[in-house]
């Protein structure tokens, strides 16, 4: 379809929404428009990142939000470049593009000083081209809506390994990014499991924002509950003992990887960093990501887990690498 065909569409989408405060659902947008539901979905998310359109969904139903927009924001130079950082961060290591992201950091573009104004606005646009999920970003707009309005969300979610969804009803408290997980994060109470559950948002088939409300419980501190995760993952924290080679414990001590973190320097350079967290899983990937140079003290089980990876390892590479299926392409 043409743009000019595409934009047309567009303001008629809008003009249906606006005659109609309960809204439409996809299929009768597509019915209405004569296009396919595919192509309404993404109608629906230009409307949204590019058009600037604030649309509310519930119940299958998209409609216009009653309150537009959220408050002017003055920010100063270092503001706005601790949001733009941030909002870089997240979009860099993110598995999903995600494009209202995108169009904060062209927002922080059009504010910076003009000096750098450009190289701000094509940093934005570079990460705003990457391939779109339609599914991914309706549903994370769905359970920000949710969030933001106190509001009880209905999602089918596929767990790690699983193929198939199932239906939870969960209260949002708190979205939560993981730099180690590459993903943003729910945490909320699930009235399903009747526990405070973390459900990554990339999992999420569906989502559906429900009439009910919800009260947060007053004590309810995130940063405190996730004192212990290394990542996401909270629990009852175990310590684990790392020890790390002369030529890498300047790196190690440099940075603050975890609030209950100790460093003991060793006689020969190296040092020990000595940690409590909540889950050997999310951990253990940021152990296995310094090689050699690093040795589990503790706990044993972890120290016996890498063990056996090592061993399974050496033995792989011990052979020559095996050659793979198909026919060898011919030298010119």
């Amino acid at each position: 379809m043409t743009p000019q065909r595409r934009s047309v569409r567009l303001i008629r989408i809008q003009e249906l929404l606006r005659g109609r405060r309960a809204g439409y659902t996809v299929a009768e947008l597509a019915r209405l428009t004569g296009v396919h539901v595919r192509t309404i979905q993404r109608d629906l998310l230009i409307l949204q990142t590019e058009s600037g359109v604030p649309l509310t969904e519930e119940h299958g139903r998209y409609a216009l939000m009653q309150e537009e927009r959220l408050g002017p924001v003055s920010l100063t130079l270092q503001e706005a470049r601790a949001v733009l950082i941030a909002t870089r961060l997240f979009l860099r290591y993110s598995d999903e593009a995600d494009p209202f992201a995108a169009a904060a950091l062209k927002r922080i573009a059009g504010i910076m000083p003009p000096a750098v104004r450009d190289q701000v606005a094509a940093a934005a646009e570079s990460l705003s081209v990457r391939p779109l999920d339609p599914d991914f970003s309706r549903n994370l707009a769905t359970v920000t809506e949710a969030w933001a309005r106190r509001r009880s969300l209905r999602i089918w979610y596929r767990s790690a390994g699983r193929r198939l969804s199932k239906e939870v009803i969960v209260d949002p408290y708190f979205l939560e990014p993981s730099a180690a997980g590459f993903a943003t994060y729910l945490i909320g109470y699930s009235r399903t499991h009747r526990t405070m559950r973390t459900f990554k948002i990339e999992r999420v088939t569906s989502a559906e924002m429900m009439p009910q409300s919800f009260e947060a419980p007053a004590e309810l501190n995130v940063d405190e509950l996730l004192s212990s995760a290394w990542g996401v993952v909270w629990g009852e924290g175990r310590q684990v003992r790392l020890r790390f080679a002369p030529d890498v414990a300047w790196r190690v001590r440099e940075s603050r990887w975890h609030p209950s973190q100790s460093i003991d320097d060793l006689p020969d350079g190296g040092c020990v960093l000595t940690v409590t967290v909540g889950s050997m899983m999310e951990i253990g990937r940021w152990v296995r990501g310094w090689g050699d140079k690093v040795e589990v003290l503790a706990p044993a089980d972890l120290r016996a887990e890498l063990r056996q990876e090592s061993v399974a390892l050496a033995r792989m590479y011990a052979k020559p690498a095996a050659r793979l299926g198909g026919k060898r392409a011919r030298r010119p």
